[in-house]
């Protein structure tokens, strides 16, 4: 604080200077410089590269397998001679190198030798066949982008060949063709180059030698033949086979024969129950009635009369008369008028019953007659029925007796064409077996004069790694990224950072920035600040007619930005300067500078002299700097609005600026609550602060275009937090802006310098 007091009285014999409008500040027009984005985002930068670093360098090396180059050779005799003469034989005096390089070409694109070699490698169950991915990354890929079917054995193998991971060709000045393979798995690619290495010498022999590979050439064709027409013979013995159950069928055709003569002994025996069934028809329609003995009409007439209701009904009341009447004989005598006439009530019952059977034993007795024709013309009609029954059965079994007689023709003639396939076969496996012998032979002849050989099996001859390789493309790839998102960030970073942003946004003059504490020198900071304020003190006197406006508002658009820190600073700075200065807390809801300055009164506050109260026993007089504060009483924030706006609330204000030099209130934010456009009509100005980096450009419009809608006069704007070499320093007699080159807003609390020790506070006050 001493510090500071040297600095702030030199504010008197400071000489004004020629201020320009903003709008004339000879500033080139922002641009999106790549160098300059990096150089305010380095620390996104710096934190992108090193994530994607740390990511990407673990993964290269585990992903990333060395790949494993494995060689096998083939001597090729460049000059072959004729037994009989000498000689070299015809087409020997081309280009060697040319002749083994189409021999290379062969091997690697002729049908027959890759089908050879897939042959001879699927054998041996290598993993290069089964279509599983060989590499971390190729097992990454696969499970990005899965595939729903493996290829053919074959074209995984072309694909190989396709893509260079084996290759064939020419070494020079040798008599060598080297076949060279990729792969991480080293024993495998031994495996596959032997087999290309074998094949090559085969193939070589087949396709080369005059009259022997003629002769092998036709016999493979009848190899093939023969091999197909095998082939096919078993197919159909095997097809006939599983359509009988087998290729003896003599047994199943006496099981199928035994079945017949069963179907044909269940026929004769239906065909005589319909016999028997006509004869029965032919008695039952000669019959005019059924013939019944005395028993069964006695017992039908018995039926008939107990499945009546009545009789079952009447009987079920007579049981239970009978049995009230044994329970009343044992609790009344046999005179009790009850007991007699239950009696008399049960010999009615018993006489209705017998009235009742009489009666349905006439009924019964009348439709006798009628009742036996109707059984007798029922007799005929099940006799008919069952005939029916009968016939129908006697068709199905006819029908599956034509069935199985089919049948037994059909297996009949399989068994014949069966036998006939089986004759056609062994012939045809003999022509086989001497064409199989006759190309052996041909092989061992062709062994003894070969022209080309095995020169050395498949050995690992070097060994791939691009780990480093990729190691440094990731680490320039996450630089890449880290400067392209830091120049994204600030490209589309809406927050002001420089008094430039501040010209750019809004048509207001700047008066001046403030200095942040992260920019300078712990040993500086007291004079830089005081200089900051010093500037920002002549600007008002040039804005307002040489001198500080009377009644001063200061707000900011939100929270947090400073302006508590800047009204008490400036405040303050005028007191030390011999003005008489009263310091208003006009933060009813939330007010900060009682507990700032220390000067908290919890009887009476702002909120008392805006209600008519005097204000000589609120206002409070800090020593060192001779300052007046008008704090708000903190226990009080209600009715803020209210009170703003009485009528007492301006008389008491026009009293107060006739009583001091200045009048300095810090009020609400802005774009938070109306009370800051209230206390702009309440005085003769206003001045908006902004904080580097937190305020953005859409706020502090929103807050300017707020006062202009109520005419409110409005001297600058002030840019707290400013890195020491972007604020606005006087050169000659001009104020220019320099380009960023520090960080950010800090997220640390900055001191207070402008007031007493302890009652300090940051850039940024809680709150405001």
């Amino acid at each position: 604080m001493n510090n500071l007091e040297k600095y702030l009285d030199q504010v008197i014999e400071q000489k004004p200077v020629v201020y320009e409008p903003p709008a004339e500040v000879q500033e080139a027009p922002p641009t999106s410089n790549l160098m300059e984005s990096v150089r305010r985002r380095w620390p996104t930068v710096m934190i992108v590269t090193l994530l994607i670093s740390a990511a990407g360098l673990p993964a290269v090396w585990f992903l990333v397998e060395p790949i494993h180059v494995v060689q096998g050779t083939a001597q090729i005799i460049p000059v072959v001679r004729s037994v009989l003469t000498g000689q070299p034989k015809p087409d020997e005096a081309s280009s060697y190198a040319e002749f083994v390089n189409t021999q290379a070409t062969l091997l690697m694109s002729s049908s027959d030798s890759i089908q050879k070699i897939t042959d001879d490698l699927v054998r041996r169950n290598l993993e290069f066949f089964s279509g599983k991915p060989s590499t971390p990354i190729e097992r990454l890929l696969a499970r990005i982008l899965p595939q729903d079917a493996n290829d053919a054995p074959d074209v995984i193998l072309r694909k190989a060949i396709v893509a260079g991971k084996i290759q064939a060709a020419h070494v020079r000045d040798t008599q060598m063709m080297a076949v060279v393979m990729r792969s991480p798995n080293v024993e495998e690619a031994k495996i596959i180059v032997d087999s290309f290495l074998r094949n090559f010498i085969s193939l070589y022999s087949q396709r080369f030698t005059t009259g022997e590979a003629q002769n092998i050439t036709t016999l493979e064709d009848r190899q093939r033949e023969y091999q197909n027409k095998i082939a096919t013979t078993r197919a159909k013995i095997n097809e006939l086979a599983m359509a009988h159950g087998g290729t003896a069928l003599t047994a199943l055709q006496e099981v199928e024969l035994q079945t017949q003569n069963a179907l044909r002994a269940r026929l004769s025996q239906l065909e005589a129950d319909r016999i028997r069934i006509d004869a029965d028809i032919s008695v039952y329609e000669k019959t005019e009635k059924l013939e019944l003995s005395p028993e069964q009409i006695v017992a039908a007439r018995t039926e008939h009369i107990n499945s009546d209701p009545m009789v079952d009904e009447l009987s079920k009341n007579i049981v239970q008369m009978q049995r009230e009447l044994i329970a009343a004989q044992q609790t009344h005598l046999p005179a009790n008028p009850l007991y007699t006439q239950k009696e008399a009530v049960l010999k009615a019952f018993e006489a209705k019953l017998e009235q009742r059977r009489a009666t349905l034993t006439e009924e019964f007795n009348a439709e006798l007659e009628k009742k036996l024709k109707e059984a007798a013309q029922q007799r005929v009609l099940q006799a008919k029925a069952q005939k029916t029954q009968i016939e129908a059965h006697i068709e199905e079994i006819t029908r599956i007796l034509r069935d199985q007689t089919a049948k037994t023709f059909d297996m009949g003639t399989a068994e014949f064409n069966i036998k006939d396939y089986q004759h056609q076969l062994a012939v045809d496996e003999g022509v086989l077996e001497q064409v199989n012998s006759r190309l052996r032979w041909l092989e061992m002849e062709q062994t003894n004069r070969p022209r080309v050989q095995l020169a050395a099996s498949a050995e690992e001859v070097a060994e791939e790694d691009k780990r480093v390789k990729y190691a440094v493309a990731v680490v320039f790839g996450a630089l890449a990224c880290g400067v392209g998102l830091a120049f994204l960030r600030d490209k589309t970073d809406k927050t002001i950072q420089s008094p430039a942003d501040v010209t750019r946004q809004i048509d207001l003059p700047i008066l001046g920035t403030t200095t942040s504490s992260r920019t300078v020198k712990p040993a500086l900071f007291a004079e830089q600040i005081a200089g900051d304020y010093q500037t920002i003190r002549t600007n008002l006197g040039l804005l307002y007619n040489g001198g500080t406006p009377k009644r001063l508002v200061v707000s900011s658009p939100g929270a947090r930005e400073g302006k508590t820190t800047f009204a008490v600073n400036l405040a303050t700075s005028l007191a030390k300067a011999g003005k008489k200065v009263l310091l208003i807390d006009g933060d009813l809801r939330k007010p900060d500078i009682g507990h700032m300055l220390n000067v908290l009164n919890n009887t009476s506050g702002l909120q008392n002299v805006l209600l008519g109260e005097d204000p000589s026993g609120v206002v409070c007089v800090l020593p060192s700097s001779g300052l007046h504060v008008l704090a708000a009483n903190p226990r009080h924030t209600g009715d803020a609005y209210e009170l703003l706006t009485s009528s007492m609330a301006a008389e008491q204000m026009e009293r107060l600026g006739r009583e001091y030099d200045h009048l300095i209130v810090d009020s609400p934010p802005t774009l938070a609550f109306p009370d800051a456009l209230v206390w702009a009509k309440l005085t003769d100005a206003v001045i908006l602060v902004s904080f580097a980096g937190q305020t953005t450009a859409p706020d502090l419009k929103e807050a300017k275009e707020r006062f202009a809608r109520i005419r409110a006069r409005i001297l600058g704007a002030v840019l707290s937090n400013v890195p020491a070499d972007q604020g606005l320093y006087r050169q000659g007699y001009t104020y220019r802006s320099h380009s960023a080159t520090a960080g950010r807003k800090s997220s640390k609390p900055k001191k207070l310098l402008l007031t007493s020790p302890g009652q300090g506070n940051g850039d940024r006050p809680a709150g405001n």
